[in-house]
């Protein structure tokens, strides 16, 4: 398993940007806060392992 992650780490970190991206979007466009909240604790674990910035957005500083 982790010959598999060595090998394919960049592959993995692709998916996880993709994934990152469209969920932030389909949250973003649906009309219920219980969905931004769940997303926020997501990116919140996320960006403790310095996956996404470290303010918690995807593109940069959050405005």
């Amino acid at each position: 398993m982790f010959e598999w992650l060595q090998t394919n780490w960049d592959d993995v970190l692709a998916i996880i940007g993709g994934v990152v991206l469209v969920v932030s979007t389909v949250v973003k466009l649906t009309a219920t806060d219980k969905d931004d909240t769940v997303w926020a604790k997501v990116l919140k674990v996320l960006s403790a392992l310095s996956l996404v910035n470290p303010d918690g957005s995807v593109t940069g500083k959050a405005k």
